[in-house]
């Protein structure tokens, strides 16, 4: 804050003249005295600390993610020692049927319309076998959205797939592990990081699925 006195002016006191030689005093007006000026006072400089921005508070993967799971979709992921698998989802009506896809095998899971597994079918080159769930992994099930959903949000970025398809993605961060997820492709998964390496990564994705096991070939499996 700068502030400034007032200054007044000094005034002289009027000296008598000297008197005529008639004697006669000369009659003179009291001069006027000047009022002391009052300069202008400059206003206080107040500072004011600079704002820190706010930042965003991380959201929750429960809250943005929206999987697509309608019938025909499609999703290829590439795997370590240069496998693949391809997961395809089908809605035959009372069940949903989630089919992937290995360079030698083909397996169906059949699910219930909350997606409770109830069967599931393995196709190799001759026959069509059921085969015990209490033993079966399902490799997406690893990986499920609904068990990170309360997982905060790290990073949002883009991810394009080798076939040239760029798709937004939501990056969760657990120690050494990453898990992408998407809006715009099938299942939500795109890539896959645990201990720090590569578990599985998005080749493409569509809408267009062929079934490779047909519902009759499901419900006349071989039991093993």
């Amino acid at each position: 804050i700068l502030a400034m006195a007032c200054i007044s002016e000094k005034q002289e006191t009027p000296q008598k003249p000297p008197l005529p030689p008639n004697g006669t005093p000369s009659v003179t007006t009291p001069s006027q005295t000047t009022p002391a000026s009052t300069p202008p006072t400059t206003p206080a400089l107040t500072t004011t600390p600079p704002t820190t921005p706010k930042k965003t508070p991380k959201k929750f993967l429960g809250e943005v993610l929206n999987p697509i799971c309608s019938d025909g979709v499609w999703a290829l992921y590439a795997l370590p020692d240069d496998d693949s698998i391809k997961h395809k989802l089908f809605d035959d009506g009372d069940i949903f049927v989630h089919e992937f896809e290995m360079e030698d095998a083909v397996t169906q899971a059949w699910l219930t319309k909350e997606f409770k597994q109830i069967k599931t079918i393995v196709k190799d080159e001759n026959e069509v076998y059921c085969i015990d769930t209490s033993a079966f992994i399902n490799p997406t099930e690893t990986y499920s959205p609904e068990k990170y959903e309360n997982l905060y949000i790290e990073k949002e970025t883009t991810y394009t797939t080798p076939t040239g398809k760029k798709v937004n993605v939501f990056v969760i961060i657990y120690g050494k592990d990453e898990l992408w997820f998407s809006n715009e492709v099938p299942f939500s998964i795109v890539k896959v990081i645990v201990d720090g390496e590569l578990a599985m990564s998005l080749i493409d994705f569509g809408f267009d699925a062929e079934r490779k096991i047909s519902r009759e070939e499901g419900e006349n499996c071989i039991s093993m």
